[in-house]
């Protein structure tokens, strides 16, 4: 089922699209970085109740409920063949042949992946289902002529605090291992994430020349119109009588091809409509020196919302950092060796 905008004024379609394009990153690193069910759980918990306030329901059970199956494989996969050093075995899923070991890291850590993966999807159709097209293209696209080197210093020192901690939480034996001292270390890391940091900062906020926004615009808005155009020929070929879906496979090759054509058709008719719109409005003309209508500005709640997601990822860091960032397994195995 195709992911369309829906109209709202809900807490989701408030929120700047760049927020929410930095929401699934965010959900992306952190699926990444948590290793507990729980913990994930509570993620997709918290991010499917927002999503619910902001979107219909039974729209939103429909897209996931489809890609249950594929997760719970992905899940299955981990449980039946994850086997590390200290794993606890369980039993064999084969015991005749004692092939396959279940340990407890397996379980566990399956559900985990099944909760991560259902994450960054769920982040993904929200972002899809609450940010106009438009808006989608604008985030990744280049608007401004020039910046000031001041106005690029906030994002800067935010990307190397993001990096400089992540840097002690994650590779804390290889700072160590540098051979100066304490102060020494601390500045060298400090002003390699300045430089990471701006870095990533330009890359990032150069965005994608004007034509490419305007393929991306395009690009989501027909996603739509195409299911749309899809649904409507379908049905008109099952009022004429068509089995659109026949057990016989050179007869289902025949109805597809029915299908098809006008599909086929009515694209190539729309684009020609969408090519005679754009060159009427002269967007081939000094394309670098386009204005724009809409303005992108962070508010107050954005910028709430991007600090709790930098928190959360400072948090899940720690507690690996402390080797405590899978409590649910260390719980269970401490019961069952107990």
């Amino acid at each position: 089922m195709a992911i369309e905008y829906q109209k709202g004024h809900a807490f989701l379609h408030r929120l700047d699209a760049r927020t929410k394009l930095l929401i699934f990153i965010g959900m992306t690193v952190l699926a990444i970085v948590v290793i507990d069910p729980i913990f994930m759980g509570l993620l997709f918990i918290a991010l499917y109740s927002i999503g619910v306030r902001s979107i219909d329901r039974k729209l939103l059970n429909t897209n996931l409920r489809i890609l249950i199956v594929i997760f719970f494989t992905f899940s299955m996969f981990q449980i039946l063949f994850i086997t590390t050093k200290d794993s606890y075995f369980l039993f064999y899923l084969i015991p005749f042949k004692s092939w396959i070991p279940v340990t407890v890291q397996g379980l566990v850590r399956g559900m985990a992946v099944f909760f991560r993966f259902f994450s960054v999807v769920l982040s993904v159709h929200l972002m899809l289902y609450t940010t106009p097209p438009v808006d989608l293209a604008l985030t990744i696209t280049k608007r401004e002529q020039s910046k000031t080197f001041l106005s690029e210093i906030p994002a800067t020192l935010v990307m190397a605090l993001i990096l400089f901690m992540f840097a002690l939480l994650t590779k804390a034996e290889q700072v160590h291992g540098l051979p100066f001292g304490l102060v020494t270390r601390f500045l060298i890391v400090i002003l390699l994430s300045l430089i990471l940091g701006y870095m990533i900062q330009k890359i990032a906020g150069h965005g994608l020349p004007p034509e490419m926004g305007m393929a991306l615009t395009l690009g989501f808005a027909t996603v739509g119109l195409l299911s749309k155009q899809t649904e409507i020929i379908t049905d008109a070929q099952k009022a004429r009588g068509y089995n659109v879906q026949p057990k016989n496979l050179i007869r289902r090759v025949q109805v597809l091809t029915a299908l098809l054509l006008p599909i086929f058709v009515a694209t190539l008719e729309r684009s020609q409509d969408i090519s005679v719109a754009i060159l009427s409005r002269g967007f081939d003309y000094n394309i670098g020196a386009r204005t724009y209508r809409r303005e992108l500005k962070f508010k107050l709640v954005d910028y709430i919302v991007l600090a709790v997601i930098v928190l959360l990822l400072f948090i899940a860091l720690y507690l690996n950092y402390l080797q405590i960032g899978n409590p649910t397994e260390q719980f269970i195995l401490n019961m069952l060796r107990s």
